[in-house]
């Protein structure tokens, strides 16, 4: 008996004594390695490295310092977890074992493996090694660990593709897309990898996204030119520009360029009304170009970068910049607004509100005059890099996002594609949009002219859109919002207005409108049919909402004084036609009175009412009898 437990003692010490002398051997070939690294020589350093897992297995040591010369050399993330996931299991309770334990969730995290991620943050946390304000500082970070992993377990249902090679080029960079409002034009920044000059380009659709064209040296130069925006009809480009070559206030700076016919004008500095001698980059536009949202990091901000928003007040000013408070804005950064064509939802990226790490897109909605706590996009549009740059068109249903990605080779994106998705159920917007397009044209020679639209909200009186139509062809192009009743005017000085109706309170259908306008010189016999003055059902009181209208053609009689007009009341056949005839009169004294109200005199307006004996279609049908009620002026 004594024997055996000699024996057994003895190969016990011969066991021991070889693995001492293992891990003597390893750590000595750890020490080795460890010189070589801050001597710089990390392929030597990682040879001995696994040399010395490979003596001693056990050696806790070997495997971290392996790991983290892995990591430090940017090597497969595989190769990582194994000598991370080693040390946790030899020596967990050890502060090398807390950094492994919190490397594999860093790993895991950057790999999207979000679940993974937080159950190995959630030990480094309650690591009894982690100190109090290591601790402090990961615990703010918990937020964004849970909500990564919540959202990779409830992915949203998209499927995104990149575009075609001949848009996402393999040795450039391409991001900040941006469509007009008939989706037939895309403007993007591309960047030639190892060049830090960008470049802006534009793709036609033509059932297909076509070979970009570099824009013109009127705007591209060979400093960087990038982060632009264009106006929903293509007329307008705002874009960022860092440079000497043109004027500036600052290292970076907002210029404009505007199609004039069929050629876009030289790059001009937005003045000091938007630009200061901080930063501004990354524009966005309103769909009538009217309204400028950008980033700044100027003094008075909330965090580094955040988002401003400007209102043009003439062709060549703009009002005070305004801050978007910290509902959007937070201590961190803030960037690439997309102000959506529905006039409401606003999307941008943020580091600083809940998210998955790095730069996440998120939307937020103008409700009462309020923006509403922004709502991130979740994941897949959103994951561990960062996503930049969305646009969503119109009707909502389709988008366009920049995505950075890395290799592991590298810690810095080594390629940027332009993606586009279906857009899910959960994502839709509250306020979809189309547009009306078309042409502008004199009515007595048929030749395009220039002409001013605007789209103005007949509820709250509020312009909601003010284009001009193309000097050389009469193009137009403007975007309708869901939600409201609007009256559609095209002018001109020495023409009569164009008066149109559209109701989108409760529209269902959004194709685009197609639509050619025919404006009248001022002349005698014109007759001009005002198709937003509402009246309340068989009476002839005005409705609030008409006031948008009479206003219209009160500056229409103040800008021409020697104008002189009848105004023709109508009705359709429902009733006696005496009834129509004294209703048809009531109504147009209503409207004189409120133009004699406002200051036109009297004698400049006679009213006649006509009752129903003028039809303009058939009164067999809701729709035609509608078009019977009418108040129209004809030039006197």
């Amino acid at each position: 008996m004594r024997f055996l437990l000699f024996t057994a003692f003895y190969f016990t010490f011969l066991g021991l004594q070889a693995q001492s002398k293992q891990a003597t051997k390893a750590t000595a070939l750890v020490q080795e390695a460890m010189l070589l690294e801050t001597g710089m020589d990390m392929a030597s350093a990682l040879k001995l490295y696994r040399k010395a897992v490979k003596v001693d297995p056990t050696l806790s040591l070997a495997w971290y310092q392996l790991g983290v010369a892995l990591r430090k050399n940017a090597e497969p993330t595989s190769e990582q977890v194994t000598c991370f996931k080693n040390v946790v299991v030899l020596d967990s309770n050890s502060k090398n074992g807390m950094n492994s334990i919190g490397n594999l969730s860093a790993i895991y995290n950057d790999n999207g493996i979000f679940d993974t991620s937080l159950y190995y943050y959630k030990r480094y946390i309650n690591h009894e090694k982690l100190h109090p304000k290591r601790k402090e500082q990961a615990l703010a970070s918990m937020p964004n660990r849970e909500f990564a992993a919540k959202s990779y377990k409830h992915p949203l249902k998209i499927d995104p593709w990149p575009l075609h090679n001949w848009i996402n080029e393999e040795n450039s960079l391409q991001y900040f897309p941006i469509l007009t409002g008939d989706e037939k034009k895309m403007l993007f920044t591309r960047r030639n990898k190892g060049s830090q000059n960008e470049d802006l380009y534009i793709s036609l659709f033509l059932g297909d996204w076509q070979e970009p064209d570099k824009l013109p040296g009127t705007i591209n130069s060979h400093e960087s030119e990038g982060t632009a925006t264009i106006s929903a009809d293509g007329t307008t480009i705002v874009c960022s520009y860092c440079g000497d070559l043109r004027e500036n206030f600052g290292n970076c700076d907002l210029y404009y360029s505007t199609l004039k016919g069929n050629k876009w004008s030289k790059l001009k500095n937005l003045g000091a009304d938007i630009n200061s001698e901080a930063y501004e980059s990354q524009p966005s536009l309103s769909a009538d170009g009217r309204t400028l949202y950008f980033v700044s990091d100027r003094e008075g901000g909330i965090g580094g970068l955040d988002i401003y928003v400007s209102h043009k007040i003439d062709e060549n000013h703009w009002d005070t910049p305004v801050n978007l408070g910290s509902l959007i804005n937070t201590e961190e950064n803030e960037g690439s607004p997309f102000f959506h064509p529905n006039g409401v939802s606003l999307f941008f990226a943020s580091k600083g509100h809940v998210g998955m790490g790095g730069y996440d897109l998120f939307l937020s909605e103008m409700e009462e005059g309020k923006w509403t706590e922004p709502r991130n996009l979740g994941y897949p549009i959103n994951d561990q890099n960062n996503q930049l740059s969305l646009f969503v068109n119109a009707t909502g249903d389709k988008g366009y996002f920049s995505k950075e990605e890395f290799s592991d080779q590298s810690m810095t994106s080594n390629q940027s594609r332009i993606w586009t998705f279906d857009v899910p159920p959960e994502l839709k917007l509250g306020h979809r949009s189309n547009y009306v397009h078309g042409k502008v044209f004199d009515n007595i020679t048929k030749k395009p002219i220039e002409a001013s639209l605007k789209l103005v909200n007949i509820e709250t009186d509020q312009t909601i859109g003010q284009v001009s139509s193309n000097l050389l062809n009469g193009k137009y192009l403007v975007m309708l919002a869901e939600g409201a009743e609007y009256a559609f005017y095209a002018e001109t000085p020495g023409y009569l207005f164009k008066s149109i109706s559209f109701n989108y309170k409760e529209k269902r259908d959004f194709e685009p409108i197609e639509l050619d306008i025919f404006l009248d010189p001022i002349i005698k016999g014109i007759t001009v049919q005002l198709n937003n003055i509402y009246f309340e059902t068989g009476k002839a009181v005005l409705l609030n909402k008409s006031r948008t209208e009479l206003n219209k053609l009160y500056q229409l009689m103040v800008k021409n004084p020697t104008l002189n007009i009848e105004l023709g009341g109508h009705t359709d056949n429902v009733g006696s036609d005496e009834t129509n005839l004294t209703l048809s009169q009531k109504r147009v004294d209503a409207v004189k009175t409120y133009l004699v109200k406002k200051g036109i005199p009297s004698s400049r307006m006679t009213g006649v009412g006509y009752g129903e004996s003028k039809p303009k279609a058939s009164n067999d049908s809701a729709q035609g009898r509608k078009q019977n009620r009418r108040v129209e002026f004809t030039v006197m």
